[in-house]
């Protein structure tokens, strides 16, 4: 996920996430089985403040606008393409869940591909 803390501090307090929660997300230690609902619902809140989810519904065209101005991702549009196209479908039990998920597939690509 990107980190813009513009938007990082007020999604923290809305979703109540901890310091220690958000450190082992952004390190991506956090395993998405041991995710609470306060770390996914800052996932959604993120993506809606960048637009990628408007009114529950992903946005991959703005998911890609987002994603492609990620410095360490630069000449890599394809690959970006091709991670929103797998992850786009991801569905969760609610819209956070749903952020979540779609978050930590577009991290697992990244990973897979670094």
């Amino acid at each position: 996920m990107l980190s813009d803390e513009k938007f990082e501090l007020p999604c923290l307090i809305a979703a109540n996430v901890t310091e220690a929660d958000l450190k082992k997300f952004r390190t991506n230690g956090l395993k998405a089985n041991e995710a609470n609902a306060n770390i996914k619902c800052m996932a959604k809140c993120m993506m809606e403040k960048r637009e990628m989810i408007k009114k529950g519904v992903f946005d991959p065209e703005k998911a890609y606008a987002e994603i492609i101005r990620i410095p360490e991702l630069k000449g890599q549009g394809d690959l970006i393409k091709e991670a929103i196209n797998v992850c786009k479908t991801e569905k969760g039990a609610n819209e956070c869940d749903t952020a979540f998920k779609i978050t930590m597939c577009l991290r697992e690509f990244k990973s897979r591909n670094d």
